[in-house]
Parts: C-alpha cells; sequence; structure tokens
C-alpha cells in the first residue's frame, strides 16, 4: 500500500466519523462552554483564596509591628490583633506554626523590654528584623 493511498484511505474514515458525529455538535460547544466556565470558576477560586491569605499576612505583619512598639497600648493592641486574626479561618497549619514561634520571640522581647530579668534570647538579637531572626530560628530547628 503507498502512501497516497493510505492518506485517501485515512481522510475519508476520517470524513465518515465527522459525518457521524455531526449531530452531536451543539452538545460538544455546550460541554466546551461548560468545561470553560469551570475552569474560570475555579481558577477565581483560587485568586480570592489566595488574595485573602494575603491581606490577612499583611495584617499579621502590622499586628507584630504594633507589639513591638515602646507603648503599652501599641503592644497590648498588637496582641489583640494577632489573637484575632487567629480566629480568623484564612491561615492554614503551617501559618499558625511560624505565627506561634514569632509569637514567642515578641513575647521573649516584650519581657525583655520591660525589665524583669533579662534571659538569654533564643535567637541572637543582632540578627535583624523579627521576620529574619524567626527564619533563624526556624532554620535552627530544622538542623
Amino acid at each position: 500500500m503507498s502512501l497516497g493511498v493510505w492518506l485517501r484511505e485515512v481522510a475519508d474514515g476520517l470524513g465518515h466519523l465527522l459525518a457521524l458525529l455531526a449531530p452531536f455538535a451543539p452538545y460538544a460547544t455546550a460541554f466546551a462552554a461548560f468545561v470553560a466556565a469551570m475552569i474560570a470558576l475555579s481558577s477565581l477560586s483560587h485568586r480570592r483564596r489566595a488574595d485573602s491569605r494575603a491581606e490577612w499576612w499583611r495584617r499579621v505583619e502590622y499586628a507584630m509591628d504594633l507589639t513591638r512598639e515602646e507603648g503599652k497600648v501599641g503592644r497590648n493592641t498588637g496582641m489583640q490583633l494577632l489573637t484575632h486574626l487567629l480566629d480568623d479561618r484564612r491561615w492554614d497549619e503551617v501559618d499558625v506554626k511560624m505565627l506561634s514561634e514569632a509569637n514567642e520571640i515578641l513575647i521573649s522581647e516584650v519581657v525583655d523590654k520591660l525589665s524583669l530579668g533579662p534571659r538569654a534570647p533564643e535567637v541572637p538579637v543582632d540578627s535583624g528584623s523579627l521576620f529574619s531572626r524567626l527564619r533563624a530560628l526556624t532554620i535552627r530547628r530544622r538542623s
């Protein structure tokens, strides 16, 4: 069988198959639209969840900054915000673990600022911002 004959037979077979499937074309269009709509809804849901979690983390950072203020009102407000943010269900288990570790660091800083007897910090004080210290604590615990 030559290539030309084979291609002609394949084309005839495809033509016959398409003629059989022609009555189902409107249903195929509706099915394709349904699949596209499901993908769009899934993408929208994912985007909304990601934006919500990003906003939650922005609020956590703000609350942590408040807890590091010199004034008692700022510290109390920050701790209350952190408590309320844990009641919000936009976090997952990894977020809560990291937030609890950050909370330990914040509490040790507050205790040290209040001069209740400075204790040896778990993480070196000169290591920079709160998040860099939290990262160093996490890396140290993994090793």
